[in-house]
C-alpha cells in the first residue's frame, strides 16, 4: 500500500502538478526540454519555441467524443504534441493515445475550401507509471511506433510519430543520474521524495522544476486540489493492490481445492490419503 505522506515537493506524476511544472506559459523551457530529449530519436530538428494550445478538442459531429488532454502545443514548424502522464494501468492506452493524436489531426483541417490533406506533424509523448507490455523483447525504458513498411520496415512516416516512457523501468539512484535525459526521469519519479534539489541537477531547468514542486508555493486552493488528486491516486493503488491480493488468495484457494479433489479421486481407488498425496507430489 502507498504511504500518505506529504513532503517538501510535490509528486510530479499526479496529472495537476504535472500539468502545473510543464504546461505554464512562464516555464516553456521544461516543456521544451521534455519534448526535445524525449523525443530526440523521432524529432528532424529541435523545439525551440512552443505555443500551449487549449487542452479541450471538441468532437468533429454532435454524437462524437470530446477530449481533454494534459498538454497541446504547436511549434513554429507547425508540428504538434500531444503530452499524457499515465498513472493507472489502462489495456488500450496506445490506441488512446492514437485516438488523441487522431483527433487532433482531424482539427487540423480547414474549415471550407479545398484542402490538400497535408496536416502537420503529430507526435505523442506518453508517460506511464505503470509497466506495459510492448513485446518480448522491447524492455527500453523509451519506446516509439510510428508508421512503417511491412514488407519495407526501413521505410519510415515521420508524420505520426508515438513514444511512450515507461517510469518503473528507470532504477538508477540520484548519484548516478548525470545526463539531462536521466535526471529528469528521475525527477519524474522521485521529486516528492526529496528534501532539496541534487546538488548534480545543475542546469538551470531544475531550478525552476524544484522551484515550482515545491509544496509552499502552492496556493492554497492548488494545495487542496493536489491533496485532493493524490489522495484519489493512493485510494486508487491501494484498491488495485487489494484486488491483485484477492485475486492471488482466490487463485492459490481454487488451486488447492482441485488438487484436494485429485487426492480424494486417489484414495476412492484405494490408495491411502497419504500415499494420495505423495503420488500427486511426484507427478507435480
Amino acid at each position: 500500500m502507498e504511504k500518505i505522506v506529504i513532503g517538501r515537493f510535490a509528486k510530479l506524476t499526479i496529472d495537476f502538478m504535472f500539468k502545473k511544472v510543464f504546461a505554464s506559459e512562464e516555464d516553456k523551457e521544461l516543456l521544451i526540454a521534455l519534448l526535445n530529449i524525449f523525443l530526440a530519436e523521432v524529432l528532424a530538428c529541435p523545439v525551440e519555441d512552443v505555443l500551449i494550445k487549449n487542452p479541450y478538442i471538441q468532437g468533429q459531429t454532435l454524437g462524437s467524443r470530446d477530449s481533454v488532454l494534459d498538454i497541446h502545443c504547436v511549434d513554429a514548424n507547425r508540428r504538434k504534441f500531444i503530452v499524457e502522464m499515465q498513472v493507472a494501468p489502462q489495456k488500450h492506452f496506445i490506441k488512446r493515445a492514437a485516438y488523441y493524436s487522431c483527433m487532433s489531426i482531424a482539427n487540423s483541417g480547414p474549415k471550407g475550401g479545398d484542402w490538400d490533406f497535408n496536416f502537420p506533424n503529430t507526435y505523442s509523448l506518453n508517460f506511464l507509471d505503470f509497466n506495459a507490455y510492448f513485446g518480448e523483447k522491447c524492455d527500453e525504458i523509451v519506446q516509439c511506433i510510428s508508421p512503417s513498411n511491412r514488407k519495407h520496415p526501413e521505410v519510415r512516416y515521420d508524420y505520426f510519430e508515438q513514444v511512450f516512457v515507461i517510469l518503473p523501468r528507470f532504477e538508477k539512484k540520484v548519484e548516478e543520474c548525470r545526463s539531462l535525459h536521466d535526471q529528469l526521469l528521475f525527477s519524474l519519479r522521485h521529486t516528492h521524495e526529496l528534501e532539496r534539489k541534487p546538488e548534480h541537477f545543475s542546469d538551470k531547468l531544475f531550478d525552476k522544476l524544484f522551484n515550482v514542486a515545491e509544496i509552499s508555493k502552492l496556493t492554497p486552493m492548488e494545495y487542496n486540489e493536489y491533496l485532493s488528486r493524490f489522495m484519489y491516486r493512493c485510494d486508487q493503488k491501494n484498491q488495485l493492490d487489494y484486488a491483485k491480493e484477492e485475486g492471488i488468495e482466490i487463485g492459490e484457494a481454487r488451486s488447492d481445492a482441485k488438487g484436494m479433489e485429485k487426492v480424494f479421486a486417489l484414495w476412492e481407488s484405494g490408495m491411502s490419503l497419504d500415499e494420495a498425496k505423495l503420488h500427486l507430489g511426484c507427478c507435480n
